[in-house]
This record gives C-alpha cells, structure tokens and sequence, in this order.
C-alpha cells in the first residue's frame, strides 16, 4: 500500500486551516480546492469571479510544477462556483490554461457557498506524474 506524502509547496499559500496542498499516493497528486489567494492568503479580486479563477488555476499549475509537472498532467479537475453566471468567467481563466485539445475531464458544480462568501471560485484536481 503507498503511503501518502502531505505537503504544502512553497510558491502557493499555506493553509490556515488543518489541511495540506497536495496529497501524493505514488505518482498520483490530488490537490486541494484551489481559491484566489496569492502567496500572503489574501484574496485576488474580490468580487470577480474571472479574477479568483485565475489566481486558483495559477495557484494549480504552481503546484504542478513543484512536481516537476504541467497542467496535461491532470487528470480530472472540479470548479465550485458560487453563481450560475460565473461559469463564462471561469471557463475564460480555464481557456488560458488548456489553450488546446485534448481537455481533462471536468466538473462544474454550483454551490450556495464555499468557505467564506467572499470566495466565488475553487478548483481543485487530480493529476498523474510521469
């Protein structure tokens, strides 16, 4: 059995709750919801929901590099947004990422809220190294 590897890379911001970043089984990493918050924990573009999108996909491929990976790398990714109307904004920041296909697999949930109302976006992902 793998026994999981916790971590919380240097170029995304730590938690302030009691979770890790990344979970990493093998060769396998499932990364952790994903909001707009830049190194400090402070939100990127509050109110703006492309904006939010944007700091959690770089936030994502942050992670990825860490591991020496690239978002072709994923596998499967789900966006929780908070609006109905946030999903072209959001799929404009996932556009800027997966420029070309193929795509991963994804899901898009809407939910009544995510940890702190001013969050309108989180990403999170799996992702299979080479």
């Amino acid at each position: 059995m793998l026994k999981p590897e916790w971590t919380n890379p240097p170029d995304v911001y730590t938690p302030q709750a009691h979770y890790s970043q990344v979970a990493r089984a093998g060769n396998t990493l499932y990364i952790s919801g994903q909001l707009g918050l830049d190194l400090d924990g402070e939100l990127v573009g509050p109110g703006d929901a492309r904006a939010q999108a944007r700091r959690a996909w770089r936030n994502v491929v942050a992670i990825l590099e860490h591991y020496g990976a690239t978002p072709r790398q994923l596998v499967k990714t789900t966006t929780f947004i908070t609006h109905p109307a946030y999903r072209p904004l959001v799929a404009e920041a996932r556009d800027e990422v997966f420029t070309e296909p193929p795509f991963p697999p994804s899901t898009l949930v809407v939910v009544q809220s995510l940890a702190e109302p001013r969050f309108l976006v989180e990403i999170e992902a799996i992702a299979v190294l080479d």
